[in-house]
């Protein structure tokens, strides 16, 4: 059968693998060497393999792997599992009582029908620059387990995305994420700016905050839909840490992120417009964060 050039929304014909265990599945890619793609959720993989903008020969579907979807306290660190489903994070007690942050973002993240299907693995190897589960969790610090058939390695979240859909991902599976839970009272928040409800972000933020006597003991600030890929405003976090907190110097943090941020115009909003809202944004989340911290 042939196919038109023209989208037709049909899926090309491909040869679907569905492994045991991590290790086949590893072995799989290595052998089939970029020519496959990794299904988890399959929410955004199987719409743009309808579209044809993707149309791999081969699938690796995970779904078989036992042991991959789980969300447990281990620690000072919250572990959370591959093919754990977004739903499933947002009925969470921990995530929401540790991680208020990473609970805001999966309520706002696409329909209940997708947050039933898709998979935090999934989201994040994905690599939009505007998707709603990274900010939070780079907040946190949190950490990524990739293994491969060289082993495995552990790789700070904030440091997998190369670009558009882009990662670090070398013929390896994402199994873990990892989040370091501070040893000090803090205050998390999140936010996410979008057309209509289900629709993805124009802009998104998030704010970690610890504070202590008055002062920020420590800030996370990251972006999402603001670059090409989420960005941690670290010389903005470097404004307002260890400084008495002061609307002065919130407005001045909030100022210097959007002078870090290199938004682009695409079909959701325009680069000006990106750029005036962050920073209304970057200051609420701010200030509810430190609300939230207690101070």
């Amino acid at each position: 059968m042939s196919y038109p050039k023209q989208v037709t929304k049909t899926i090309k014909e491909f040869k679907c693998f569905l492994p045991g265990t991590v290790a086949e599945a590893v072995s799989i890619l290595q052998e089939l060497d970029g020519r496959a793609q990794i299904l988890a959720g399959g929410t955004d993989l199987l719409p743009l393999m309808k579209l044809r903008v993707l149309t791999p020969e081969y699938v690796v579907n995970l779904k078989n792997i036992a042991g991959l979807d789980y969300i447990k306290e281990e620690g000072q660190a919250l572990k959370i599992g591959t093919l754990t489903k977004i739903s499933e994070m947002g009925a969470s007690t921990v995530i929401k009582q540790r991680c208020q942050s990473i609970h805001e973002a999966t309520k706002v993240f696409a329909t209940s029908q997708i947050r039933n299907m898709a998979t935090i693995g999934g989201n994040i190897c994905r690599s939009s620059p505007g998707a709603d589960m990274i900010p939070p969790l780079m907040t946190f610090d949190a950490e990524v387990i990739l293994i491969g058939s060289k082993g495995e390695r552990k790789v700070l979240l904030e440091d997998f995305f190369t670009g558009p859909g882009e990662n670090i991902l070398d013929r390896e599976i994402l199994t873990e994420i990892v989040v370091p839970l501070p040893m000090n009272k803090y205050g998390a928040a999140f936010k996410k700016l979008t057309r209509a409800s289900a629709d993805l972000a124009k802009v998104n933020c998030a704010v970690r905050i610890t504070v202590s006597d008055g002062r920020c003991e420590d800030i996370r600030i990251a972006l999402g839909a603001v670059g090409a890929v989420p960005i941690r405003a670290k010389q903005a976090e470097q404004i307002i840490k260890g400084k008495e907190i002061s609307e002065e110097v919130i407005e001045a943090t909030a100022q210097k992120a959007t002078e870090e941020i290199s938004p682009i115009t695409d079909v959701r909003s325009t680069a000006k417009y990106r750029a005036l809202v962050s920073k209304g944004m970057i200051l609420e989340m701010i200030k509810q964060a430190i609300a939230r911290a207690g101070a």
